[in-house]
């Protein structure tokens, strides 16, 4: 008997996904660059004929294919991310600069540990960053070079992961298109560019969950454990690298209440209950002890690191229910505020608190119930809508001449995939018919998929980062690290497949 639970989250899942979708054709929201619905909308439809109509040659359907695509993705996002650098400024320049002062030996100042203490989610950053220092260093190469091509490894790992995720559900077709899309929406992205969290979490997300899969898939109680524990694991690097892979821990458990809800029996609770705890405890723990290992391997000096400065999550809470309206007169919803910043500079914790509180009451006295429903639906369209991710949106990136290189191969990936390349509104609108389709066939397909494991933990993981989005502070960047897990639910949910046959056909992976 099929789950009444988990049929309506996937249900809720894809009438979400479709609406979304829908609303960025018929009235998008304005994010930082301009598309343009007479090509995107003829590429919509040219990308879900595909999804519904096209076949993977059974020759492509072999072992070897997602290793090259994955090797190959990779390959070209080290590639494209080194021809087009680019001077980006925000995070990413900060804490870079900071590992190349602490590699040439000076003490970081107080302003940089006062940004610390603010932001400390950036410290596993630095690590990252301060390797990319010191090999560049010793290789003689720029730590951009050296961390460009980190992404790269890191893009051929989630390429691989998402092929592990989705070829024991959809089969060897589906994935080897799941792969594709994610190289055209994630391995050429202008982001590759920009040593970030977002593609150093990535590999872990994925991973994480293809992890996860496997062990619900495991009959034998060791083998399940040690998946389990991998996964786990895996979530818990990915989460502390960046924030947000936290919906994936919270949506294992939740399957896992599900699970139990809809067929209780005393021999299923004693194994998921334990299950479901066991693996909360071990992400909390797991996480700590990273955190803490970071820190200490940043070679910061932590006493000078004040938790008192760090925000709240309600100061969060609150930055996400900000509007304001940029320069070319398009708002935002629940973007960075410099002044909210500076309003909390200088207080206490509990003054943080109550600044939030009042901020909130604010806006709720001055939106109302159904103010504040409106500008929710508004910032998820607005997050939702955008097939670039915010790619050059981020402090001066869109700024012109920032493009470091300047030779002929260069200037050939700069004219794509730079903000101000002659074929950059093209490629943008393309890769916008592109995510939409996604987004269309994850939506119809998961108002017809049946209920498994793979699909729940998939499509709640989706719902986990949209809740995210819509009540904290964020843009489109943010949904970035998850575009393979939202790729991989539009495979494993349409069009539907046999099981049975699939499984037979992939135990070997």
């Amino acid at each position: 008997m099929e789950s009444p639970v988990g049929r309506a989250l996937l249900r809720l899942t894809g009438v979400a996904l479709t609406i979304v979708a829908v609303v960025a054709v018929v009235a998008p929201r304005q994010v930082n660059i301009a598309y343009d619905l007479r090509v995107v909308v003829p590429a919509l439809l040219v990308f879900l004929a595909l999804a519904w109509w096209a076949r993977v040659p059974a020759a492509l359907k072999n072992r070897w294919v997602p290793v090259v695509v994955a090797a190959v993705g990779g390959a070209a996002a080290a590639g494209i991310g080194i021809a087009s650098r680019y001077d980006y400024g925000w995070d990413a320049r900060v804490i870079i600069e900071m590992a190349r002062s602490m590699h040439a030996g000076r003490m970081l100042s107080e302003t940089e540990y006062d940004y610390l203490s603010l932001y400390p989610n950036n410290i596993p950053l630095l690590v990252i960053d301060r390797f990319g220092v010191e090999v560049g260093a010793a290789l003689g190469l720029a730590p951009d070079a050296v961390l460009i091509v980190l992404t790269g490894v890191c893009v051929a790992a989630t390429l691989y992961a998402a092929h592990l995720l989705v070829v024991p559900v959809a089969g060897r077709g589906h994935a080897l298109v799941t792969q594709l899309v994610i190289v055209v929406l994630v391995g050429v992205s202008p982001w590759v560019s920009v040593p970030y969290t977002d593609f150093y979490a990535m590999p872990f997300i994925v991973g994480g969950i293809a992890l996860a899969c496997a062990a619900w898939r495991r009959r034998d109680w060791t083998m399940r454990l040690l998946w389990g524990g991998l996964a786990v694991s895996a979530i818990a690097m990915a989460y502390v690298i960046k924030t947000t892979p936290a919906v994936v821990i919270v949506a294992l458990v939740v399957v896992a209440v599900v699970r139990l809800a809809d067929g209780w029996t005393p021999s299923r609770a004693r194994s998921l209950v334990p299950a479901a705890i066991s693996a909360a405890v071990a992400f909390v723990a797991l996480s700590t002890v990273l955190t803490a290992g970071a820190a200490a391997a940043t070679g910061l000096d932590t006493s000078r690191i004040d938790p008192q400065v760090t925000p709240p999550v309600i100061w969060w809470l609150a930055n996400g229910m900000n509007e304001q309206v940029n320069a070319d007169g398009a708002v935002q919803y629940g973007t960075y505020r410099r002044d909210m910043v500076e309003a909390i500079d200088g207080r206490t914790p509990a003054e943080m608190r109550e600044y939030a509180r009042a901020f909130i009451r604010d806006r709720w006295d001055e939106r109302g119930l159904l103010g504040m429903l409106g500008f929710y639906a508004n910032k998820t369209a607005w997050n939702w809508g955008d097939g670039m991710f915010w790619a050059w949106g981020e402090g001066p990136d869109s700024l012109p001449d920032r493009v470091v290189r300047q030779d002929p191969v260069a200037q050939a990936i700069t004219s794509v995939n730079g903000l101000h390349g002659r074929w950059y509104p093209l490629r943008a609108n393309l890769t916008q018919g592109l995510w939409l389709a996604v987004l269309l066939v994850a939506g119809l397909g998961l108002l017809l998929a049946p209920v498994r494991p793979e699909t729940l933990l998939l499509a709640v993981t989706v719902l986990g980062i949209a809740a995210f989005t819509i009540a904290f502070q964020g843009r489109s960047r943010y949904l970035f690290a998850f575009v393979p897990v939202i790729v991989a639910l539009a495979a494993v949910s349409r069009p539907a497949v046999d099981v049975r046959r699939l499984r037979q056909r992939s135990r070997r992976w």
